[in-house]
């Protein structure tokens, strides 16, 4: 005041600073020009607050409208609620920092991205006093996961009524094909597949007769985006066992010995199927792993008078087998 009533220390009248925070009076002289009377009055200069942002999160999409495209419609409204975080402030959107700051050619409804991740420009204005604050942060179109064709998942008909047990993880390397980060899951329908909802569990018996189709859900671990593909479970058949006649030789010198061709017995063991490959073993156990062969041109007995030997018959396309005697 008493600087105005001695005119003296006028300030500048193009860029003042407040020197007290928030509020500050300062005054005013008006002076007539030609008697030098004066009068003054107050000024009141209010630093009004600005809206604050927090940390804006990144508003991410899976690329599940035309995958490959990486262009999705983004809803920018859901981001809303997290932007004014309980201000009273009126939110817009906008491409460009220069639009944000000017308040012009906002993005009005769904807006489609020009690249991932693309930066959007945020204006926050208060609600009482109409200042803004503008901040950004960027929509993402994640990848989903790459699907290839699946093989068959097989195996053999022990009991012959068209099911068995799976252990449905031995696919998880053939389905990710050497991505990482991805959890892979098996569903009875694409519905539940779609809604990770009801997962199989191994080892698995199919529900539908010799051959299923199960759903499988590939999921990034980070972003959540997946893929789905589907598998055929089989149930192959065992060979068929018709019973073998004994094969018998002479006893040239009374020893309890002889030569045996058990490729004798090649035609009566597979009774008319093809495709199936014969094997003769000295025990049971040799026959089911298949280990040991004998010898089928020239095998010699090794318990006196009768032995009893095993015969494997084991399709070439399928590896199921199954076991007799001779």
């Amino acid at each position: 005041q008493a600087d105005a009533d001695n005119d003296v220390n006028p300030l500048d009248q193009v860029s003042y600073s407040n020197i007290n925070p928030n509020t500050q009076t300062i005054y005013i002289r008006l002076e007539y020009g030609v008697t030098g009377c004066y009068e003054t009055t107050t000024l009141d200069l209010i630093v009004n607050p600005i809206p604050t942002f927090v940390a804006i999160t990144d508003y991410e999409l899976c690329d599940y409208n035309n995958p490959g495209d990486l262009v999705e419609q983004f809803d920018l409204t859901i981001k809303d609620t997290e932007i004014i975080n309980g201000q009273n402030a009126t939110i817009s959107y906008y491409e460009t920092q220069v639009d944000a700051e000017n308040g012009t050619n906002p993005i009005v409804g769904l807006y489609t991205n020009t690249s991932t991740p693309q930066t959007i420009y945020v204006q926050l204005q208060d609600n009482t006093n109409a200042c803004i604050a503008v901040g950004s942060f960027n929509i993402i179109v994640n990848e989903l996961p790459a699907v290839t064709p699946v093989t068959p998942l097989e195996e053999c008909d022990d009991d012959n009524d068209g099911f068995a047990e799976f252990t449905l993880e031995d696919k998880n390397a053939e389905v990710l094909n050497g991505q990482t980060g991805m959890t892979v899951s098996y569903y009875e329908t694409q519905a539940d597949a779609d809604n990770a909802t009801n997962p199989l569990i191994s080892p698995y018996t199919n529900i539908v007769v010799n051959t299923q189709a199960v759903y499988i859900r590939i999921e990034n671990d980070t972003t959540g985006c997946y893929s789905t593909n589907t598998m055929d479970l089989v149930v192959n058949p065992l060979p068929i066992i018709t019973p073998v006649t004994p094969l018998e030789v002479c006893d040239d010198d009374n020893d309890g010995f002889g030569v045996f061709e058990l490729g004798l017995k090649n035609t009566e063991a597979l009774g008319g199927q093809v495709g199936i490959n014969v094997t003769y073993h000295e025990t049971q156990a040799d026959a089911d792993s298949g280990a040991n062969a004998l010898d089928q041109v020239s095998y010699s007995n090794i318990n006196p008078n009768t032995q009893t030997i095993f015969i494997r018959l084991e399709d070439a396309a399928t590896g199921c087998y199954d076991t007799t005697t001779l």
